[in-house]
């Protein structure tokens, strides 16, 4: 039991600390606002930043977590998601994820297949997020993503509140510039994890 821990604890570290394979040059608090923290990181090989952001919610970690894997209904708070499925259910805590997101004109929409993995440990359930492009082609009207990663990070703190953050590097394929993927990076996040903390409080009340 003690091993097993470590190893979790030890794989968390490196979600938070190495995530990506890129060279870290900085973090830096971009965003500070309603109770929602935006940090982005710049890397030294490439011109797209990650981000992780946090906030704390009036909800039990089980109904959050709910929100997150329920992949029907994640168009209702998810920033610019345009359409979402199940493809494929692997296990009890394993998905392949659809999502379609809608950029507005003049980009293109963007879609990408994703393997969602939830991680139980006591107090704390990690969603990890990687590509699984092999199992859907390309679709009409959308550029596929392919290169991006991430994770949802929740910890209880009390039966009635939980930690929540999120960690997303993604490239946005195609003829999008850098710096206008850069200049709203912030927005999405904090767009979604607002909506989300409205709904996953609401249904706490019920």
């Amino acid at each position: 039991m003690e091993k097993s821990r470590i190893l979790f604890f030890l794989s968390l570290f490196f979600l938070l600390n190495g995530f990506n394979v890129h060279s870290q040059k900085k973090t830096e608090l971009a965003l500070d606002k309603e109770g929602i923290k935006v940090y982005l990181t710049k890397f030294d090989t490439t011109a797209f930043r990650e981000y992780r952001a946090v906030m704390t919610v009036n909800a039990n970690i089980d109904t959050v977590v709910k929100q997150l894997i329920d992949v029907k209904n994640l168009q209702q708070w998810n920033y610019k998601t345009r359409y979402s499925e199940l493809i494929k259910k692997i296990s009890d805590t394993s998905w392949i994820f659809y999502m379609r997101h809608r950029l507005g004109w003049p980009v293109q929409d963007r879609d990408h297949i994703s393997r969602v993995t939830l991680i139980k440990k006591k107090n704390e359930q990690t969603i990890l997020i990687q590509p699984e492009n092999r199992l859907l082609k390309e679709r009409s009207g959308c550029v596929r993503l392919t290169n991006f990663k991430g994770f949802w990070y929740l910890k209880r703190i009390n039966a009635k509140q939980t930690l929540v953050m999120q960690q997303i590097y993604g490239d946005p394929s195609g003829d999008v510039p850098a710096f206008m993927v850069n200049m709203v990076v912030t927005k999405g996040p904090f767009d979604s994890f607002k909506a989300l903390r409205k709904r996953v409080e609401n249904l706490n009340k019920k």
